[in-house]
């Protein structure tokens, strides 16, 4: 027999035992993520170790790459630490200043919901909290005129452990975390009974009629910044130099940042420096499509321009401007807001269905006069219990409205469904306009009380 043929059958005999891997597949557990724990502290690099390491795998970064490691590094990004605003801290917030501020909002929330909604129930959604000052004073408004607990419930978008600690002390009586399958990872409740839920995306709030407030949130969201050169526009990158210090550069192409953001109209005219930030305009997008779709009204309040700034990079330590790339993690990085961008962002335009009607920017200062702040200011100055107090409350309201602080370098900028135009054109916005409605008549006799602090 051939040998040829008699090594074919023994091989065919053999092969399948041998060769074969019958059941081979093996389960594997996998770890519970409840149980999983974070590595210690000391044994995590520091941010200049990340940021060296990252630009020696990568190159440079860019601007909106270095904001995001600084601000949000589990261990040593800013907003990790504990504390960021305040006196004691490196920037004051207009709700830090007077509890006015405030309730102002609420006020503006309350009438401008009243023209096309009941508003019960209501979800309050605040992106960034702070401390949760704003809120507390907008839950004093809403107690007195006559919402119920069962009624109103919070939602936080929040993305700092540290943070939520600071508002649920400042707002609930109790509150936990939640399980990893849960839309919110954490859930508290307020004395009176209403329910506090937070999250880390937009995108897992329901979607129900809501007061969304976006208060000096846009202005922290990561940045491209880009300059006008004769071969056109380059992004500003961030490199280190021969001594090992975070210094600026130019890119040498166009990078794909620069490609796909810098579009009509925003190179146009004589801008020799642009700011844009993706994440801002995403959200802003979101917003937009949320109050259209499912209804409600976002108000968004920050420090920012009309387009006419191209250069505002810069960060904050103990209340003064610093070199935003020194001290890194221990320093506010911001920008102003281009509220310009934000229209282009969320307006509605004639073919689509899902954008919002936009509104402003106002000044600060502006807003609060038409929303009545002085009557409100009146009847503080009128229950402070003796002059320091008194003269407190005036200081503080003076900040906020004074042109050379905050009165006029602060915009407000509002949301509304765009089935709204008629409501709108019938009975004019309050605070963007200088209609002020009858009946928002603040005297002394005024239902909502001062608070214990101010």
């Amino acid at each position: 027999m051939n040998s040829r043929y008699l090594f074919r059958i023994c091989n065919n005999i053999i092969r399948p035992a041998v060769v074969c891997r019958y059941k081979s597949y093996k389960a594997i557990k996998r770890p519970d993520p409840e149980k999983m724990k974070m590595p210690a502290l000391e044994s995590l690099p520091n941010l200049m170790d990340i940021l060296k390491e990252k630009i020696k795998l990568n190159g440079p970064l860019t601007v909106a790459e270095y904001m995001h490691i600084i601000i949000t590094n589990p261990t040593e990004g800013y907003y990790m630490r504990k504390e960021t605003i305040g006196e004691s801290g490196d920037f004051i917030t207009s709700p830090e200043i007077s509890q006015l501020f405030g309730e102002i909002v609420a006020i503006w929330f309350y009438v401008e919901t009243l023209k096309m909604y009941p508003g019960k129930p209501l979800q309050i959604v605040e992106l960034g909290p702070g401390k949760g000052t704003l809120l507390w004073d907008m839950l004093r408004v809403l107690h007195r005129i006559g919402y119920h607990p069962s009624e109103v419930s919070l939602h936080l978008v929040e993305i700092s452990d540290t943070m939520v600690e600071m508002q649920a002390q400042q707002l609930c009586f109790k509150h936990n975390v939640t399980s990893i399958d849960c839309p919110y990872y954490h859930e508290g409740e307020t004395v009176s009974g209403i329910k506090v839920y937070w999250y880390n995306d937009l995108k897992k709030v329901p979607t129900e009629f809501s007061w969304y407030i976006a208060h000096e949130f846009f202005d922290v969201m990561p940045i491209h910044k880009f300059e006008k050169t004769d071969n056109g526009w380059r992004e500003v990158l961030i490199d280190f130099d021969k001594d090992g210090k975070l210094r600026y550069r130019i890119s040498t192409d166009m990078t794909v940042s620069a490609k796909t953001l810098i579009r009509p109209p925003l190179d146009t005219g004589e801008r020799t420096a642009l700011e844009i930030s993706p994440r801002t305009l995403g959200i802003a997008r979101q917003l937009a499509t949320r109050v259209d779709a499912h209804g409600g009204i976002a108000l968004i309040a920050d420090y920012g321009h009309e387009g006419e700034k191209g250069d505002t990079f810069r960060a904050f330590h103990k209340h003064k401007v610093v070199d935003p790339l020194e001290l890194p993690g221990q320093c506010d990085l911001t920008a102003d807001v281009d509220f310009t961008q934000i229209r282009i962002a969320a307006s509605k335009t004639p073919k689509a269905d899902n954008y919002a009607i936009v509104l402003g920017p106002v000044k600060q200062r502006l807003f609060l006069q038409r929303c009545q702040a002085e009557a409100r200011l009146q009847v503080l100055m009128d229950n402070a219990n003796d002059d320091i107090e008194r003269e407190k409350i005036k200081g503080g309201y003076k900040m906020m409205v004074d042109p050379n602080k905050m009165g006029d370098r602060f915009k407000f900028m509002a949301f509304y469904p765009s089935a709204a135009g008629e409501i709108l054109e019938k009975h004019p916005p309050l605070g963007f306009s200088d209609y002020v409605p009858p009946f928002l008549k603040l005297k002394e006799d005024s239902a909502i009380e001062p608070a214990a602090t101010t």
